[in-house]
């Protein structure tokens, strides 16, 4: 019974991460560029720690993002029109995942300046 109730969980975390992925674009668009990122610090020979810390901003960012969707459909589906309350909680929200996702960028400079540096020199 636990292994069923388990799979089922799963299979519906797996069509939410699906379902944030093909509708929503900017998922798409910070999926698309923490694949980079990943593929390049793997390139890069990145040391494993500073690795570690890529693939968890990537994955924050991400996941934020998800919250934020996830929210901003709930407040639109509880009020439909304009309310400068609601409107401040998908704010709150936007600038939630802006400060993640600006953590990401300035670990991400921090960790991959030099490599990148040293490509071109």
């Amino acid at each position: 019974m636990k292994k069923k109730k388990f799979t089922r969980s799963l299979m519906f975390s797996i069509r939410g991460i699906v379902h944030g992925i093909t509708s929503e674009r900017n998922v798409k668009i910070q999926l698309i560029i923490g694949l980079l990122i990943i593929s390049f610090s793997i390139y890069m020979e990145t040391p494993k720690i500073e690795f570690m810390l890529i693939i968890f901003s990537i994955f924050l960012v991400l996941t934020m993002e998800i919250i934020n969707t996830s929210i901003e459909r709930l407040v639109d589906k509880i009020h439909p029109g304009f309310d400068k309350d609601y409107e401040i909680i998908k704010d709150l929200m936007a600038g939630a995942v802006l400060l993640t996702a600006l953590l990401a960028i300035i670990i991400g400079v921090l960790i991959l300046f030099e490599p990148i540096t040293s490509l071109f020199s």
